[in-house]
């Protein structure tokens, strides 16, 4: 199950229509914030919940790139996706490009969490993973 659900998460950074990001998430989703806090991300549970935050984050920039640069199968249901992130903002200009990891929780080929980590590092200790 482990690889199914690598390449599930490898789908969601295909270019083009992020229906196929929202049709991965379980209908009871959570996006845990806690360890790198993003503006408006306290309190996002539930599919249309989190739909609803990732177009108002993707709403906000005028250029905007999302690549992984590394997948690494966590265990038999977490996948750590190490990611490159640019932006320029769509009303002010301001610049964006960062480097941060993301914790994702598939069960049943759904995605029921996700956590973004400031470092892959991070990431994967809470995985249970040396860095």
């Amino acid at each position: 199950m482990s690889q199914e659900n690598v390449e599930l998460v490898r789908t969601v950074y295909r270019a083009g229509d992020p229906s196929r990001w929202f049709d991965l998430l379980d209908a009871k989703v959570e996006l845990d914030f806690t360890a790198y806090p993003v503006p408006d991300s306290a309190g996002v549970h539930g599919k249309d919940a989190a739909v609803d935050w990732f177009r108002s984050w993707w709403g906000t920039w005028d250029e905007y790139v999302l690549e992984p640069t590394e997948i690494i199968d966590a265990d038999k249901d977490r996948v750590v996706v190490v990611q490159y992130e640019r932006g320029r903002g769509r009303g002010s200009g301001a610049l964006l490009e960062r480097r941060w990891a993301v914790l994702y929780t598939l069960r049943m080929g759904k995605v029921v969490r996700v956590q973004p980590f400031k470092s892959r590092e991070e990431a994967l200790e809470a995985a249970g993973l040396s860095g």
